[in-house]
């Protein structure tokens, strides 16, 4: 065997690996700690600025035109998704997922479930990651997803927020992604990033994953499918975190 072939690969190996040791729950803990106790500096001034009662009215109007059309858009495309759900799949339905997570040197564990309705959905998650300084929990809910399909295509915005059990914390975050559909249901892709906001002067957490599922079986609506797939995890820029995942996806709807 050659061994100036194997050379970049056990390189990579290293750097890994040096990576994965470097990063500990019990040091996020603490940064999660210290970012709570920050208190946000307000500036206050004894000056007051005043604006004319027009303009506030015009930005009023421009303000309540922009939420009426959103409204609108939203509720004509729900209408035709749902007309025509056949055009779109996995339209109305709910799902539950179990995914596990490891590097060799930490886990990670998230039951979720989620529910699709048009361009709309929910998805709740307990998530768990775990190495030899500790358990760091929380819950995450992205309370109001929103889907825009375009056939077998699906983009992806949601806005929600992560609960940590402990230390008792709760950030805002978001996520982005799509979803894919591929061989007439068979194969689905899907990537997702997720990223808390700012507290003070970084962010809690940042996710990236990509996963994709295979349907092994389906009785009805009913629908079983394995998932692979692999996962990024970056804390306050600096206990950093790559799973290798594996798990199992259950659906009911179309």
């Amino acid at each position: 065997m050659n061994l100036n072939c194997l050379k970049p690969t056990i390189l990579l190996v290293a750097i890994l690996l040096q990576t994965v040791a470097e990063a500990q729950v019990s040091n996020i803990k603490s940064n999660v700690s210290s970012d709570t106790k920050s208190s946000y500096t307000y500036s206050k001034s004894g000056k007051s600025s005043c604006r004319r009662s027009d303009d506030n009215d015009l930005m009023s109007e421009i303000a309540m035109g922009i939420a009426s059309g959103i409204a609108w858009a939203s509720i004509e495309a729900q209408k035709r998704v749902l007309e025509n759900q056949s055009e779109y799949p996995n339209t109305v339905s709910v799902e539950a997922g179990l995914e596990y997570g490891t590097n060799l040197s930490a886990q990670t564990f998230s039951p979720n479930v989620r529910g699709n309705w048009g361009i709309y959905a929910t998805d709740f998650r307990y998530h768990v990651l775990h190495d030899h300084t500790g358990s760091l929990e929380s819950l995450d809910w992205q309370v109001l997803i929103l889907r825009v399909p375009i056939g077998n295509f699906k983009a992806n915005y949601g806005i929600g927020f992560t609960s940590l059990l402990s230390p008792k914390t709760t950030y805002a975050e978001s996520t982005t992604g799509f979803d894919l559909s591929l061989f007439k249901q068979q194969l689905n892709l899907s990537a997702n990033y997720r990223w808390t906001f700012k507290r003070n002067d970084e962010r809690y957490r940042q996710e990236f994953k990509l996963t994709a599922d295979y349907q092994i079986l389906q009785k009805g609506k009913f629908h079983l499918s394995p998932m692979l797939g692999v996962s990024y995890q970056n804390y306050f820029k600096e206990d950093e975190f790559w799973f290798f995942n594996c798990g199992v996806r259950l659906r009911f709807g179309r």
